[in-house]
């Protein structure tokens, strides 16, 4: 068996006006990571993620699930998008149903499970994504919010192995923001491969594993979040910012009052664990 659930190879990309969207893309995934794409707007990631549940095919190269090139023939396509869900940034491209209710079960329906099995899926997706409240209402009367969160919960029900969010946090307020993020959390616990594409370098930082940057279609750097922000140049490049965090942290090593051996923090309360009692003097 592969060591990758989901490759990129060598992958090439225009459009049919002729934008060359993807050039050269080599991206493998890890079994049960959380992998952030980061990028500025238009730097091809929403283009790579159709690439990766086969909504559109390379003009070259090729995408891989575990370890086999996958096949454009619709059989084949169902089967891959059982294990391969993706949520879409807009979610009216995603919501097609009467109601909430239908709409959240009725790729579960598709996938012919028992009544019973598609209810306990529908009813712990509502739970997962706080939309239980919801689930008689009419799709086209949310707000744009609450179809966020509806088109989640239907690729959640699904309970494929591999969940990619295309700017997931677009359009939420922060305490619903900071929620969704609690939720992907609790998905990788139990050991789903998430991938998600942003702009925010903050949330990129904080959250994944693994951080690939893409410009211009291609994918100029991947390693550990850390490492890649240690990289000014690289930074400035992508046309992205330092998050708060490294920016805190490069401050407090100027002024001398953390060690050069002090680990970076990736959240705000490893940060408070290394800021000084007072100027010069570290915390125990």
């Amino acid at each position: 068996m592969s060591k990758y659930i989901l490759e990129a190879v060598d992958l090439q990309y225009s459009y049919p006006d002729g934008t060359n969207a993807l050039r050269n893309v080599n991206l493998p995934i890890h079994q049960g990571e959380k992998l952030a794409i980061l990028g500025s707007n238009g730097a091809g990631k929403s283009t790579l993620f159709m690439q990766m549940n086969g909504i559109y095919r390379p003009d070259s190269g090729c995408i891989k699930y575990q370890g086999e090139e996958i096949s454009y023939k619709n059989k084949a396509l169902i089967e891959l998008r059982k294990k391969v869900g993706i949520v879409f940034q807009d979610p009216d491209s995603q919501l097609f149903s009467a109601s909430v209710w239908q709409d959240i079960s009725f790729g579960p329906l598709n996938l012919g499970l028992s009544e019973e099995k598609v209810t306990e899926r529908v009813k712990q997706a509502l739970i997962d994504t706080e939309t239980t409240d919801l689930q008689d209402k009419p799709t086209h009367l949310l707000s744009y919010g609450q179809k966020k969160r509806v088109s989640i919960a239907g690729v959640l029900a699904m309970e494929p192995d591999v969940i990619i969010f295309d700017e997931p946090t677009a359009g939420m307020d922060p305490r619903h923001s900071q929620e969704f993020m609690q939720l992907l959390n609790s998905l990788s616990d139990k050991g789903k491969t998430i991938i998600l594409s942003t702009h925010d370098v903050d949330l990129a930082y904080s959250w994944s594993d693994r951080l690939a940057i893409m410009y211009r279609g291609e994918i100029i750097a991947q390693g550990l979040p850390g490492e890649l922000f240690s990289r000014s140049e690289l930074v400035q490049h992508a046309d992205l910012t330092m998050p708060w965090l490294i920016e805190t942290y490069n401050e407090l090593l100027k002024k001398g009052w953390i060690l050069p051996s002090t680990p970076l923090p990736k959240s705000k309360e490893d940060l408070f664990k290394i800021i000084p009692i007072k100027s010069g003097q570290q915390t125990a």
